[in-house]
């Protein structure tokens, strides 16, 4: 069961970076055309933060052993 559940998680987390770097996209080709808003300009940021912290998790994970 404990497997099954770590299956599950990982594939939550990489449907969660397709859509958020596709989300992000989005968002670099509106940022060209226009001012982002607020709540675009938080959401750009928030993805950019999530894929930092994932990355240095990924770091610690891998050089942790």
């Amino acid at each position: 069961m404990f497997l099954f559940a770590e299956i599950l998680r990982s594939i939550a987390i990489v449907l969660l970076i397709f859509s958020a770097s596709f989300y992000l996209r989005h968002l670099d080709k509106i940022k060209k055309q226009r001012k982002l808003s607020k709540t675009e300009f938080t959401h750009s940021i928030i993805i950019q933060t999530g894929y930092g912290l994932i990355a240095i998790s990924l770091l610690i994970t891998v050089f942790g052993r």
